[in-house]
């Protein structure tokens, strides 16, 4: 038989080998601001400032009481004082009475009642009090802060005989400067009524110098909201956390957001032998219905600003 021919060998094409599959890359997060610790729609906080010398004790009159409303949209905000002397009716069946007293007479619980019952039943989420060392504490811990000064004065204080010079716009507020300034009454021409002006200018550059700590080291908020939260007594639920978030909402706001002005009276007039002052109940009233629909520009473009 012939002999066959051998066959060439090749040798097998290698079958194409599949890239291995690439990871799909994890996105990055993207940054978000704090989650916002207030309930929905407008909320409202009462502000007091008690004149008690006993560190922690929050007793004695109120001298400051201020309503603060934040508009639902989280894009403005309200500050109403409500002067000391006004006459009102106090809750816990207490009789008429000037507003501080409610507080000196029936605590926190009662005086939240007659500020709500003064602006037709408006309800009132937080209340946060600080007494004279508290708001020197508050002082301190932002390094001072500036506030509007409409009414140049200087101040002598009885105590040490030292001069506080407030004739700057703005002025500086440090140490116990703030408080003097805004406790300052006579010197001003209209009394408790410029108090109340000073007492929501302080309120403001607080907010503002919060706004600079945040915006230079977020991280010394939690330094200096520490130094100070045990020196206030806030009823409601609002931690340290919270108010970190509540710094970054006051971001958004600018000075043209912010809406000072003070409940309306009608003059002065004396009851019992008590100098007071007359609440004008109409246009309080109208103010009310305001704060109550969480919208007080209705009020302004009406009645305005002045007092």
């Amino acid at each position: 038989m012939p002999q066959q021919e051998p066959q060439p060998t090749t040798s097998p094409t290698p079958s194409a080998v599949a890239p291995s599959p690439t990871p799909t890359p994890t996105p990055s997060p993207t940054p978000t601001a704090a989650a916002d610790p207030l309930p929905e729609g407008a909320v409202t906080a009462l502000l007091l400032g008690t004149d008690s010398r006993t560190p922690g004790s929050m007793t004695g009159q109120a001298d400051a009481i201020m309503l603060a409303q934040i508009s639902a949209d989280r894009e403005s905000l309200s500050l109403v004082s409500i002067t000391r002397d006004s006459w009102v009716p106090l809750a816990g069946g207490l009789g008429s009475g000037k507003i501080n007293s409610a507080f000196a007479r029936g605590g926190t619980s009662v005086m939240t009642e007659t500020v709500s019952s003064m602006f037709g039943g408006l309800e009132i989420d937080y209340v946060v009090q600080a007494d004279f060392q508290g708001f020197i504490a508050l002082t301190r811990a932002l390094e001072g802060f500036d506030a509007e000064n409409e009414h140049p004065t200087r101040v002598t204080v009885n105590s040490t005989g030292r001069v506080v010079d407030f004739t700057a716009d703005p002025v500086h507020l440090a140490g116990t400067d703030g408080l003097i300034y805004v406790r300052q009454r006579k010197g001003l021409p209209q009394g408790d009524l410029d108090r109340t002006e000073r007492q929501r200018a302080a309120v403001i550059g607080m907010m503002e110098r919060i706004d600079e700590i945040a915006a230079a080291n977020p991280a010394e908020l939690v330094k200096v909201f520490g130094h100070f939260a045990d020196r206030l007594k806030i009823t409601g639920e609002l931690s340290i956390d919270d108010m970190i978030a509540l710094s970054d909402l006051s971001q958004n706001l600018e000075r043209g957001d912010v809406v000072s002005l003070m409940a309306p009276i009608t003059g002065f007039g004396t009851v019992g032998g008590q100098s007071v002052n007359t609440v004008d109940l109409a246009q309080t009233a109208a103010l009310g219905d305001a704060l109550r629909a969480g919208d007080i520009q209705p009020y302004i473009d009406r009645y305005g600003t002045e007092y």
